[in-house]
Formats: C-alpha cells, structure tokens, sequence
C-alpha cells in the first residue's frame, strides 16, 4: 500500500507512534476523570477516554495491515498475529503482538461485555489496560527505527512521564481519600 508522496515504511512508523499517543491520551484521560478535581467533567473525560481508545485500536489494526503489506520487512498474517513467531525481532514483534491482544480485550469487555461480566471482574480486566500499555512503549522502542533519536525518546519519555505522574496522583487521592475515612470512622461513636 504506497501511497505516492508517502511510503509505505513511513506509514508505518506513522501509525506506531498514532496509536502510542491515542493509547497514552486514553490512559490519561481515564485516569483523570477519576480525579476529584475532574468530576464536574467526567463525562467529557470519559468520551475522550473511549473515543481515543478506540481510534487507537483502529490504528494498530492499520499498523498491522501496513506490515503485512510491506515489501521490504515481509510479515505474514502468522508472524503478525502469532506472538514471537516473526522472524524479524521476534522479541519486539511479539510484545507488540500481546499488547494488541490485551488492548483488544479491554476495549471489546468494555463496550460490549460489561454488563455480563459485573462490574468487578470487568475493572480487574480493564487494569490489563497497564501492562498492554507499558508493552506498547517497549515494542516502540525496541523495534522503531526510530527509537535512537532525540525526539522520539523525548515522545516516548514524555508518555511515561505523563502516565506515571498522574496514576501518582491518583494514587495519593486514593489514599488520602481513605485517611480521611478512617478519621471519620474514627469520630463517629
């Protein structure tokens, strides 16, 4: 699939680091709506949330198809969809691969299970959200072409750095949030 102007490689790499910022925008925006401070727009948090999900998965899906259409690193549908079953970094490859899967997961138990599987066991599921993502940046960074340049390390420090910084956040809210229940429980007889 070449477009004139555009190879297929730089489509590629394109789409990569798409569905990273979709991936890392998702995460972050289903993080915030968490957060007190965003309660008043959570809704808005959360269509942003889904929405950027989703677009995300469309854009492996597009990765994946720009990969097994390329002539110059030949994937076949086995070598994409089978983990560590490439014969061209079969490492990154299948970590890229899992981290598919487990997005796919999370979005399809999302919009369409979450009322059959209750709301507990669809959260534990949605947490696989984590490890998809953290997958994600180490298939990036292994096997981008990229990977070694300044501004492409700066993208994919910068996610991290994000993800990190607010799930900290939300971390600590929580656990002040419980401090001040105990507190509470405390006071009253």
């Amino acid at each position: 699939m070449d477009v004139p102007f555009i190879s297929n490689w730089v489509l590629i790499r394109l789409s990569g680091f798409l569905a990273y910022f979709l991936f890392t925008f998702s995460i972050s925006a289903g993080l915030l709506s968490r957060l007190a401070v965003f309660q008043k727009k959570r809704p808005l948090m959360n269509e942003l949330h889904q929405t950027s999900g989703w677009a995300g998965v469309l854009t492996v899906i597009f990765h994946m198809i720009l990969l097994w259409r390329d002539r110059f690193v030949t994937y076949t549908l086995g070598e994409i969809f089978i983990p560590f079953f490439s014969d061209h970094a079969p490492l990154a490859s299948g970590i890229g691969t899992i981290c598919f899967y487990l997005f796919l997961i999370v979005f399809v138990t999302s919009d369409f299970l979450m009322k059959r599987l209750g709301k507990n066991l669809w959260r534990k599921i949605h947490l696989l959200v984590i490890p998809a993502w953290i997958f994600m940046v180490l298939h990036g960074f292994l096997i981008g072409t990229d990977s070694n340049l300044p501004w492409a390390a700066f993208l994919y420090g910068g996610g991290v750095f994000l993800v990190v910084t607010i799930m900290s956040l939300r971390y600590l809210e929580s656990y002040f949030n419980s401090l001040a229940d105990k507190n509470d429980a405390k006071k009253t007889p």
